[in-house]
């Protein structure tokens, strides 16, 4: 494992794509292991794409072998605010450094591939449990007795068993990281498909005069009829009563939570209000004030992510990168502000190269994009 004081070097040799197969992976589990470790690699590679593009920004050319050298030699010395002021006198005293004008830019079609996301999550179960799902088939059983089957491609599916035992509510949350995807089957026989970075909590098995689960981020929902139940979706202070159906639900717009109906029936509820939501409708709760409003909307863009596809349609360049991001895990940085509300249409299979996306974008606008590992940076 890496010592202190191999750690800058390391992850540089990370950073440069230079690291042998077990370095990546060592670096790789130092970063996972302490929250302190991944804040520390956050500023060390946010560093690394400063001077970067700091030298492309001041037309400065100048060898990373050298900047290694340079850097190698005072890594012992540093904190984080010495590495900045260090930075800064890299890029600015002569002498080793030769003035010229910017190299053209690399195309984004010559950068390494950016994986997409993949089917994982975290299952928590009753007892405090943490399950990883990922492609290893298992089967698990519930303090109630109930069957969890989970899938190698990505499912959890829950059975009660003729021995279950009513042991009052079990519960159980499935949380589902950025560049993530799950799905799930539960007790009633309702599906339900996690986007990235949402979570959801369900009890194992329906009880009760009615079906209630509680989101945080995206899901879709094939909700499964039962006239003596209904299907609530809690949400961020309000709730989405269904009437047999399949919708949409996200919160990942701060400050809002927005349902699109695909077909059945729908209420939004806030209080004592509903507003019915009729099939190719969006609806809107607005948490600041607590109010709600609808409207007739192409519903595909906000529900091709389920079956394996983005479709965006004359969306800012901040809304569809924020999704992006959250399914490539990326992170992203908007060299001028006024690209966020650049308005973009475009389709992209979601486990294709996202430089697809970006080299279309890019002939269409002025917004240029610059790929360093899982960063984006976007200037003109």
């Amino acid at each position: 494992m890496i010592e202190r004081d191999e750690i800058d070097e390391q992850l540089l040799r990370y950073l440069l794509k230079e690291s042998t197969p077990e370095e990546r992976r060592a670096v790789e589990e130092w970063v996972e292991r302490d929250e302190k470790n991944a804040a520390y690699f956050k500023r060390f590679q946010r560093l690394h794409l400063w001077i970067e593009w700091g030298m492309r920004a001041e037309m400065v050319k100048t060898s990373f072998e050298e900047l290694r050298r340079r850097l190698t030699r005072r890594r012992r010395m540093w904190t984080w605010t010495g590495v900045a002021a260090a930075a800064i006198l890299l890029l600015s005293v002569g002498g080793w450094l030769s003035q010229e004008r910017e190299p053209e830019r690399r195309p984004v079609a010559q950068l390494p591939v950016i994986e997409p996301g993949r089917p994982r999550a975290v299952l928590h179960l009753s007892s405090g449990e943490k399950v990883v799902m990922d492609t290893l088939a298992r089967e698990l059983t519930e303090q109630d007795g109930t069957a969890i089957r989970v899938s190698e491609d990505g499912n959890v599916a829950y059975e009660a068993q003729a021995e279950s035992r009513d042991t009052g509510r079990v519960m159980n949350r499935i949380e589902v990281p950025r560049g993530g995807e799950f799905s799930l089957e539960l007790a009633d026989g309702s599906q339900v498909w996690l986007n990235a970075e949402s979570e959801l909590r369900y009890p194992a098995r329906f009880s009760g005069d009615k079906r209630a689960v509680y989101l945080k981020g995206e899901a879709y929902f094939s909700v499964a009829t039962d006239s003596t139940r209904p299907f609530v979706v809690e949400v961020e202070g309000m709730s989405v009563r269904v009437y047999g159906t399949e919708f949409n639900v996200s919160t990942q717009q701060e400050g809002r939570v927005e349902t699109v109906l695909v077909r059945g029936a729908v209420g939004m509820r806030h209080g004592e209000e509903e507003m019915r939501l009729e099939p190719n409708q969006l609806g809107v709760f607005v948490k600041a004030d607590g109010s709600m409003r609808s409207q007739e909307v192409d519903v595909l863009p906000y529900v091709a992510w389920r079956t394996g596809d983005f479709v965006f349609k004359d969306e800012t360049l901040e809304s569809i990168m924020d999704k992006l991001a959250r399914w490539y895990d990326l992170e992203v940085f908007f060299q001028n502000g006024d690209l966020r509300d650049v308005r973009l249409s475009g389709n992209l299979k979601r486990y294709k190269d996202v430089r697809e996306l970006f080299r279309s974008f890019e002939k269409i606008s002025e917004a240029r994009f610059s790929v360093n590992g899982k960063t984006v940076v976007i200037g003109k």
